[in-house]
């Protein structure tokens, strides 16, 4: 009788390198939230960063606090965790020469620019009847003029290297009305516009252009005070928790909101080589609420 033969040993694991080694990312509006989690995936997969935010005070009507010096440290603090080089710079977009400094950092510190991620913005609320014109200037200034100002030098540096991937950080409201945010929804349609002719542009380049539409995300902008009351508004100090429940049914997969972990995902995907032919491209991150677009 053959003895059976001993258990075989467990096969080697095969490590995969990171996807993004020796890559350089700018990433605006990264000090916390969306921007601070891109930041750490794209350090996890071997990507170098210049990294922005503006850190300074936002205008009345804004709902929710400023991002801080210590919070983008804290995000510098987590890539370079990964080992990781990284550039940080408080900077505002809607200036073009503090955004061409972020293109020229990149390709003179770090030596290339492969990915640029625009997800700096802001929202003021209140109706149209009432929005002052700078008020509205303002905020298309740093969410559609900024990115404009950012991607331009982009472009430069990456049509000429024949090779580079955008992906700018849009909204929900890009496809919808929302009552009392006419500048933010205005600067959110304008974005699709302005990606969808740079990737027409550049498409003979090796360069993409795409737009992540993320519905409502866990992030300041959405989870504070203001939002609580918003949303809870029989209660006298609603907590997060009123928010979550009031909201519970907010998308049509039944929940309140996405993580900033479920855009980082598709914006992983769309930096890497498996989406080089997507390109002048809206994705939806918003848990079905899209279903009820035309």
């Amino acid at each position: 009788m053959v003895s059976p033969s001993p258990d075989p040993s467990p096969a080697p694991s095969i490590s995969t390198p990171p996807r993004f080694q020796g890559r350089v990312a700018i990433i605006t509006g990264a000090a916390r939230a969306m921007g601070r989690s891109h930041a750490v995936a794209l350090a996890r997969e071997g990507c170098d960063l210049v990294l922005c935010d503006i850190l300074e005070d936002l205008p009345d009507g804004t709902p929710y606090p400023k991002a801080t010096a210590a919070d983008l440290d804290e995000t510098v603090r987590r890539v370079e965790a990964h080992g990781r080089r990284c550039i940080a710079l408080k900077a505002d977009v809607g200036d073009p020469s503090q955004a061409a400094s972020l293109v020229d950092r990149a390709t003179r510190d770090l030596g290339r620019l492969d990915y640029l991620v625009g997800n700096a913005a802001l929202t003021v609320e209140g109706p149209i009847a009432e929005t002052r014109p700078e008020t509205f200037g303002l905020v298309l200034r740093t969410n559609l003029q900024g990115t404009f100002n950012v991607l331009s030098p982009s472009l430069r540096v990456m049509a000429g290297q024949k090779r580079g991937r955008v992906v700018l950080i849009g909204s929900g409201a890009g496809r919808h009305a929302e009552a009392n945010a006419a500048p933010y929804v205005a600067s959110k349609w304008g974005l699709i516009g302005l990606a969808k002719t740079a990737a027409l542009e550049v498409a003979k380049s090796g360069v993409t252009v795409n737009v992540i539409l993320p519905g409502p995300v866990d992030t300041p902008m959405m989870d504070n005070p203001i939002r609580y009351r918003q949303a809870a508004p029989d209660k006298p100090e609603p907590t997060r928790d009123d928010y979550l429940q009031a909201k519970k049914d907010a998308t049509p997969m039944g929940i309140a909101w996405v993580t900033p972990e479920d855009v980082t995902a598709a914006v992983l995907f769309l930096l890497s080589d498996e989406a080089r032919f997507i390109s002048g491209e809206t994705l939806s991150i918003d848990a079905g609420d899209s279903a009820n677009w035309t």
